[in-house]
């Protein structure tokens, strides 16, 4: 009788680091001391780093960065950040080009994709077209808070040249789902 192994732990691109910490926060100070000692050294980046070491890291950037807001304002800004970040990083100049020319549409459906690129192919992806312009979208995501990534999502969609409004319609301990309209 086999074996059956765990499932691995998602790693996360040094990318995305980059992007939230470097290209979309800028980090400084007080910032930049906590990354390091929560294992992300923005002078001396590693290829990619436990899902851990980006919890950690994000939970010192919401209070550091954002304190003053309350837990929703402050991770649908993390989650725009990141998006806004990762867009200026090589890998996320060369996500970002066919946007603008695919539309909204289409960016829903690649979502599962995009989401790999973030290094979360852990997570599960279910798209319901309610109409032309509006996508209920049902997340496997034990990690971050559905904020997080409606900001991220709102930023993605308006590359595509839309004003979308990304709203967190339910969410368990398995996951969240999202309202998408533009």
């Amino acid at each position: 009788m086999g074996t059956v192994s765990p499932v691995a732990s998602p790693r996360i691109p040094s990318s995305v680091f980059e992007g939230l910490f470097i290209r979309g926060m800028e980090p400084h100070g007080a910032l930049a001391r906590a990354l390091t000692s929560e294992g992300y050294d923005p002078r001396c980046p590693e290829l990619d780093y436990p899902l851990g070491v980006w919890k950690r890291c994000l939970i010192q950037a919401r209070m550091l960065a954002f304190g003053d807001l309350n837990e929703a304002d402050a991770q649908r800004l993390l989650g725009r950040k990141m998006c806004e970040g990762f867009g200026r990083t090589l890998v996320g100049r060369v996500a970002a080009v066919p946007l603008p020319m695919i539309g909204p549409a289409r960016v829903m459906e690649r979502l599962p994709r995009y989401l790999a690129m973030l290094g979360r192919a852990d997570i599960q992806v279910q798209l319901l077209v309610l109409n032309d312009r509006e996508r209920r979208v049902c997340l496997t995501d034990l990690h971050h808070r559905p904020e997080f990534t409606a900001g991220a999502l709102e930023v993605v969609l308006e590359r595509a040249q839309v004003q979308p409004i990304v709203h967190v319609d339910d969410r368990s301990p398995q996951g969240y789902r999202l309202l998408v309209r533009w």
